[in-house]
């Protein structure tokens, strides 16, 4: 009996110690079941993740890809033209006598078709897509931005060599896509009829006018800055500096009267003067701005602090370069702005003569060759000019004086008469970028041209007046001096007292049809003149007048043509003269105006 309870309590233990062997075992089971649950977990969410970010990263290569996408294995071509002349590249894919073959692109599609170009070497084109193609390296790239929109342009950087963005206009309506970031500004807030109305101004900034309104835009970010009524008549302005560091100056007109202002790197109105034709009459040097005020010569650094106020000056003629024109002791000087140890004596002074006119600036070696002034040497040229209808005493009409690069002055002696055909000026106002060819019926009457007349001009003109050569170089009007002919006997014209020549020139010049800045550049030119005469006949012979003497071939013909030329007779008194009539000139559709005169 108590083997029996033995054997019952040996089993009893058994069965106990089976029991928990069992639960451990469960406890074992279910604790490798829960980690595995939680190593499936991890697994998939990093799996997944990792899933993504491939699917990611493969997107982005495939996009990468496709902004690098080289398009030269297509099995259609694309042909790019360029103007015969002019060398500049044109949207146009129709082949005419002024267009020759500049390139051909590869596209993948037969109706590939080009939307904008640049002067030399960019194409946006559409292609199932819009592409930029670079004839440089033979690339395209692909552009993120919908081939919806009616009108395409391309902005390029500061050197020109590649592009920054692209301008877009639909129903009116401007946007801007900025490349390098692919993003885009500035959709349908600003009304345009054609993009002519915006122009880069620089690297970060570009200008539109849009409505009643101009707008100086960000090209990184959305911002509009300094923005005027037309009212106020924003006729000039333009941006100095660089590396997003500016200085932006503006010439304005605020009820008829001329105004010059100046804003800082943050956009700060720090300088606001009456524009008296020196609004570019400035120089910016190693980011510091320069002007003259009064005869003082002030220097503003780009937030548009004072940083300094000369006084040593007592008669400035104005800045060249990084230099400064000013009379003292009798004597013209030339002096480095920022190293007044660089002092060099022009000559001597006489109070009746003009220093510092249009023919004045650097030359180069080039543009010199351009005028067929090969004999001259390259560097800063100061341009003299004596106001009296006599020859000084070796029979010169004025003096242009060289500086050098080897900081040595020569003197050319200018032996045309100054009051020959002085300084006609051509502007063009196509109502499109268009390539234009002008002509002269009598050639042989021209003497200093710029640039270079060889039987004619050809240029690239956009709608604002900018004109390109073939090389890309920007001119704002054509320039030439003709022999002296067609003079005028003053049985009508006007008498104009010296000191009345400011008033005489704005109305009858508004009166004509001159815009603000042909206006404000034929006063310039002409107003020391009439002022150093004191007493003046002056006589306007017009358009129907020159056509007759030289006539103006432009190819193509211009909707709306004003020439005027001013014939100015110094006297000694007061003349009563039959008061001539003049009509004002109506601008319409493609408007092609030139200015020049005479004296006697």
């Amino acid at each position: 009996m108590r083997e029996s309870n033995n054997n019952i309590s040996k089993s009893v233990k058994i069965i106990k110690e089976n029991n928990k062997s069992y639960k451990n075992l469960i406890i074992i089971i279910l604790i490798i079941i829960i980690l595995a649950l939680i190593s499936g977990i991890v697994y998939f969410t990093f799996f997944n993740k990792h899933k993504e970010e491939l699917n990611d990263n493969n997107i982005q290569e495939q996009e990468k890809s496709n902004e690098e996408e080289i398009v030269n294995n297509g099995n259609y071509e694309l042909t790019v033209y360029r103007y015969k002349n002019g060398g500049e590249l044109t949207k146009e894919t129709k082949k005419d006598r002024d267009l020759e073959e500049a390139f051909i692109i590869k596209t993948n599609n037969s109706d590939a078709k080009v939307l904008a170009v640049n002067n030399k070497f960019l194409v946006l084109y559409n292609d199932g897509g819009l592409y930029i193609y670079n004839s440089k390296t033979k690339k395209s790239e692909k552009v993120s931005l919908e081939n919806t929109y009616k009108e395409y342009e391309i902005y390029t950087n500061e050197d020109n060599d590649s592009i920054i963005g692209i301008g877009y206009i639909n129903n009116n309506k401007y946007g801007y896509y900025n490349v390098v970031k692919k993003i885009k500004l500035y959709t349908d807030k600003y009304s345009m009829d054609e993009l002519w109305h915006a122009t880069q101004i620089n690297n970060h900034y570009l200008s539109i006018h849009s409505g009643d309104m101009l707008y100086l835009l960000s090209s990184d970010s959305e911002i509009a800055r300094l923005s005027y009524k037309d009212t106020d008549n924003v006729y000039d302005y333009r941006s100095f500096g660089k590396n997003g560091k500016y200085i932006f100056a503006l010439s304005i007109v605020i009820e008829d009267d001329d105004f010059r202002r100046f804003y800082s790197n943050n956009f700060k109105l720090f300088y606001e003067a009456p524009d008296d034709g020196g609004i570019w009459n400035v120089v910016y040097n190693n980011n510091y701005l320069y002007l003259v005020d009064d005869n003082v010569l002030k220097k503003y650094n780009t937030n548009g602090d004072l940083i300094s106020s000369n006084t040593n000056y007592v008669q400035i003629k104005g800045l060249l370069d990084d230099y400064i024109v000013y009379v003292k002791n009798d004597n013209l000087i030339l002096e480095n702005i920022e190293d007044s140890s660089e002092s060099k004596v022009l000559t001597k002074w006489n109070d009746k003569w003009s220093a510092v006119t249009y023919g004045s600036g650097y030359y180069s070696r080039e543009d010199l060759d351009s005028m067929d002034e090969k004999d001259k040497k390259e560097g800063l040229y100061i341009v003299v000019e004596y106001n009296s209808d006599k020859k000084d005493s070796k029979g010169n009409y004025g003096m242009e004086y060289c500086y050098t690069s080897l900081k040595q002055i020569i003197e050319y002696p200018i032996k045309e008469m100054i009051g020959g055909r002085a300084k006609p000026v051509l502007y063009l106002y196509p109502l499109k970028e268009t390539n234009v060819k002008v002509k002269f019926s009598n050639p042989e009457l021209l003497t200093t041209t710029y640039p270079k007349y060889n039987d004619s001009w050809n240029v690239t003109v956009k709608p604002n007046g900018d004109m390109y050569d073939k090389d890309g170089k920007y001119y704002y009007a054509l320039y030439w001096d003709e022999k002296r002919y067609n003079e005028v006997d003053f049985k009508e014209g006007y008498y104009v007292d010296g000191k009345d020549a400011i008033s005489f020139l704005e109305d009858k010049l508004t009166l004509i049809g001159l815009n603000d800045k042909e206006r404000n550049e034929f006063i310039m030119y002409w107003l020391p003149v009439m002022e150093s005469n004191e007493k003046n006949l002056v006589y306007f012979e017009l358009t129907e007048e020159r056509e007759v003497g030289n006539k103006l071939i432009i190819d193509p013909k211009p909707d709306s043509l004003l020439r005027v030329s001013i014939h100015i007779k110094k006297v000694n008194k007061k003349i009563d003269i039959k008061e001539q009539k003049l009509e004002k000139f109506n601008r319409l559709g493609f408007v092609a105006v030139e200015w020049g005169g005479m004296i006697y």
